[in-house]
């Protein structure tokens, strides 16, 4: 019996040999993997500050003013109005370009000013302070398309009758910013 377990242990010794043979002439081959990726995608949804710009408008004969400063390269812009009598508005457009070559969609829009108010369709958005409420309407399009695809943002400042019990409120200029937030299409 004690010869018949020794054949086993040598036959088993012999195996494991065999095994780590065949493993090591396995792993000792050299592997080549050539090959080379490039990523042509190109992300660039950006406020046009050159094409922005701001008309006016007045009841009384007055000329109000707007001033817009835009992030540079970014989505976020800065909206001033300056108002002189009750009916004045200043409308500002801003174009939103899409020079990169992925389709954008429309995310977000935040506001920071006074008393803000984000319609429930999360299109209209309303600002006031004071007498001067700003309504910022989203682009017409939620949809970028990829390769100068462009669509405006358009703000409309206004002087508004004082609220009552605030009639000695008188607000000459308001400001307000606001960011976009555009995710790439699915």
């Amino acid at each position: 019996m004690e010869k018949k377990q020794k054949n086993i242990l040598i036959i088993s010794l012999l195996a494991v040999v065999l095994v780590m043979t065949v493993g090591y002439a396995a792993f000792a081959q050299q592997l080549n993997i050539d090959g080379s990726a490039a990523i042509s995608s190109r992300w660039d949804v950006h406020f046009q500050e050159t094409g922005a710009s701001y008309q006016t408008g007045s009841t009384m004969g007055t000329t109000p003013t707007g001033n817009i400063t835009v992030e540079k390269g970014g989505l976020t812009a800065e909206f001033t109005a300056e108002v002189v009598s009750p009916g004045d508005t200043v409308t500002f457009t801003v174009p939103i370009v899409n020079a990169g070559n992925i389709e954008a969609v429309l995310n977000s829009m935040t506001l920071s000013g006074t008393d803000v108010d984000v319609q429930p369709d999360g299109i209209t958005a309303i600002s006031k302070d004071g007498n001067i409420k700003y309504t910022v309407t989203s682009p017409g399009t939620n949809v970028l398309p990829a390769e100068n695809g462009t669509a405006n943002l358009i703000i409309k400042a206004e002087f508004v009758d004082k609220e009552e019990g605030n009639e000695n409120a008188f607000e000459k200029t308001a400001t307000l910013k606001v960011t976009l937030n555009y995710v790439q299409a699915q």
